[in-house]
């Protein structure tokens, strides 16, 4: 591993604050638009409901940042052999990156648009509403399959890494969990399965970290 023991511990930090970050943003969307939750016109007419939609935004924001910062840094740490399936990763959670980002950017804009005194009971409000969920899908779904599809290539190039089977193991079954999750209707659940993986990948990290620093 030619990695320095900084970048492996960046790459750590960066996992955990992904996950505190994923499950901030995933509470906060819940209570948005869970079922239990009124339609989204409504719930944005109190300023509790427009800041919990905004924490949402910033926190998914930050997480997916994140996360795409630590995958990078995890395609670093592989071996020469395992190199051109990591870069391959890195590049797919990059573009995921940029998919979520913008339909991240739609939601933000349902926030911004009532700060400017729109009236959250309007028609033209509603009829906003009703094209940002219909972008969050389409950019939603196309963001899991590109990072499912990087964690699968991660994890097969990690599991040809001695010591470092079950972190690649774990991310080919999450990159497999979020794509089984898009035909079921529960791909925002994506969120808590990235969460619970990034925390296992700091670990790796860390680990690795220490083992190259000792040779």
């Amino acid at each position: 591993m030619g990695s320095p023991r900084w970048l492996h511990q960046a790459g750590a930090v960066s996992f955990v604050l992904c996950a505190f970050a994923f499950v901030v943003g995933l509470m906060t969307l819940y209570a948005a638009e869970g079922p239990s939750a009124p339609d989204l016109w409504v719930y944005l007419a109190s300023p509790s409901g427009r800041s919990d939609l905004s924490l949402s935004t910033f926190a998914l924001t930050g997480a997916i940042v994140l996360l795409f910062v630590g995958i990078a840094v995890m395609s670093m740490t592989l071996t020469a052999a395992s190199g051109p399936a990591g870069r391959l990763a890195r590049y797919l959670a990059a573009i995921a990156t940029a998919a979520f980002i913008g339909f991240l950017s739609l939601q933000y804009a349902l926030v911004a648009v009532l700060g400017e005194g729109i009236d959250p009971m309007s028609q033209q409000f509603k009829v906003l509403v009703l094209q940002q969920h219909a972008a969050t899908d389409w950019a939603g779904w196309t963001g899991i399959v590109l990072l499912g599809a990087s964690l699968i290539l991660l994890g097969s190039a990690l599991v040809r890494e001695a010591g470092r089977g079950v972190t690649g193991w774990s991310a080919i079954a999450a990159g497999a969990v979020g794509l089984g999750l898009i035909p079921i209707g529960f791909g925002f659940l994506f969120t808590l399965v990235a969460a619970i993986w990034a925390i296992v990948a700091a670990i790796d990290l860390v680990r690795v970290g220490r083992a190259s620093a000792r040779t």
